[in-house]
């Protein structure tokens, strides 16, 4: 052994080999401090939904056990509820409300700092604003007198009056051109996503919002508006959350549209329909690219589309590890490899699918140490081996109602599962199932956790919590 140690260290080349190292650390440890003396600020990863998109917060020492009256730091009611989530950025808290706030918190006590409005008129002024509202309390009027026509179309059908249905069909027509023509500026929308599904993002100086009317928003941390434009009016059930990359933030409203994030000009549309899920950020060989749910792969620098119709998710988003995009479909999961090409097009092909439960995924899926973490809206939990395809284990979660609408997320050591009940399970990641706690509040809630150090922020449909381990 002891000659063994001997050469290993006497080794000439070993020990060029080793001060070479030590003089490139020097060297870098220098330039930084000369960088930082100067004053020379280094820019923070954009933070949003999902952290980074991908689920993970692996800095995070989480909380794994709370319930209403057990490691609550503080609870603010907000001004109105939302399906995004929450997102920490350093000593402050960003919210979307209903029916078209940005809200800010400071994280230490949940004070809120400020909140902005996103209503036309904060975009066009009180006279341009007015007017569109005028707009569209009128197309409003004009639908519920092409519903009356509709019923009467119904009857006209059933008496076999083709005379009436013809004039009916002339004077529905009419109307829908007059209703386009009043909504160019859409009307804020309602359902379940409603206005403010989309979840803010944060390059650390800036916090961006997008709203289900089309309007995109940047402000500075202390809430000074930098700018506010409408983009084009979104698709049905708008709720897909921003995503800053390379300077540029890209939202998915109607088309695929890449921002210029300082000045909110449009740089460059991609015709890539949204669907409720978020675009992801992948990266190609050196070459940035957004996923969209769709299965539409978008080269960042100029907007071209480089593959089409990979996979279709219907709600929930893709993830992406290592040139292999994953997408938990209805009917299954799929990945697909992505690569570059001596062309502009990319490469791609299926390296498996597999059958899994056939049920709707509304939760985006989770990838971790060659494992893929999804659920179904019942509460199944499937691991499957990200290489082979297999399916490594299956578990019914045993949720009291409701359904799995917040994604999968992994803090440090654990996996959390959440459901609109306000029940949470936590887990340990591997290829068993191994439960660690179960927690519940009473309020419940569809946006995904947020982790920051200790502390968990969760966004009810009433309440912003911060949750911290005592």
């Amino acid at each position: 052994m002891k000659s063994r140690i001997e050469n290993r260290w006497s080794n000439p080349f070993r020990n060029l080999h080793m001060a070479m190292i030590a003089r490139t650390v020097s060297i870098a440890l220098i330039t930084l401090a000369v960088l930082a003396a100067a004053g020379v600020a280094f820019a923070a990863p954009p933070v949003g939904w999902r952290n980074d998109g991908t689920g993970k917060f692996p800095a995070a020492d989480p909380p794994v056990n709370w319930d209403n009256d057990s490691n609550i730091v503080w609870r603010v009611e907000t001004p109105g509820r939302s399906l995004a989530s929450p997102v920490v950025v350093g000593d402050r808290v960003f919210i979307t409300a209903e029916p078209a706030e940005l809200v800010c918190y400071a994280a230490g006590d949940g004070e809120k700092l400020w909140q902005r409005s996103h209503l036309y008129v904060d975009v066009f002024g009180e006279a341009e604003g007015a007017l569109i509202d005028e707009n569209l309390a009128e197309a409003r009027k004009l639908e519920e007198t092409v519903s009356a026509l509709n019923q009467e179309r119904d009857s006209a059908q059933k008496a076999n009056d083709t005379e009436k249905l013809e004039e009916l069909k002339k004077r529905i027509e009419t109307l829908r051109e007059q209703i386009a023509k009043l909504t160019v500026f859409p009307p804020m929308p309602g359902g379940n996503t409603a206005n403010t599904a989309s979840t803010p993002t944060s390059d650390g100086e800036n916090v961006y919002a997008v709203f289900g009317t089309g309007i995109v928003s940047s402000h500075s941390l202390d809430g000074t508006l930098n700018w506010m434009k409408f983009v084009e009016a979104p698709g049905n059930r708008h709720s897909a959350s921003p995503v800053l990359v390379d300077g540029k933030l890209i939202v998915h409203l109607s088309n695929l549209v890449a921002l210029d994030a300082a000045s909110g000009e449009t740089v460059w549309t991609a015709e890539a329909g949204a669907r409720n899920g978020s675009p992801v950020v992948a990266n190609v060989e050196g070459r940035q690219m957004i996923v969209t749910p769709g299965g539409a792969v978008v080269r960042v620098a100029d907007g071209r589309i480089v593959a089409r119709d990979q996979f279709q998710l219907s709600y929930s988003s893709p993830t992406v590890d290592g040139g292999v995009v994953y997408a938990g479909q209805d009917s299954g999961i799929k990945a697909v490899s992505v690569a570059g090409s001596a062309s502009d097009d990319a490469v791609t092909q299926v390296a498996w699918e597999s059958d899994g439960s056939q049920a709707s995924r509304l939760a985006s899926p989770v990838y971790h140490d060659g494992l893929l973490y999804t659920v179904t809206e019942q509460g199944i939990l499937e691991v499957t081996d990200a290489r082979a395809g297999e399916l490594v284990y299956r578990k019914r979660l045993e949720f009291r109602g409701g359904r799995v609408d917040p994604s999968v997320t992994l803090a440090g050591d654990y996996l959390y599962v959440s459901n609109t009940q306000g029940a949470t399970v936590v887990l340990r990641p591997g290829r068993e199932y191994e439960e660690v706690a179960r927690c519940q509040l009473d309020d419940g809630f569809s946006s995904s956790l947020f982790f920051a150090g200790r502390r968990l922020y969760v966004r009810s449909g009433k309440f912003l919590y911060c949750i911290e381990e005592q």
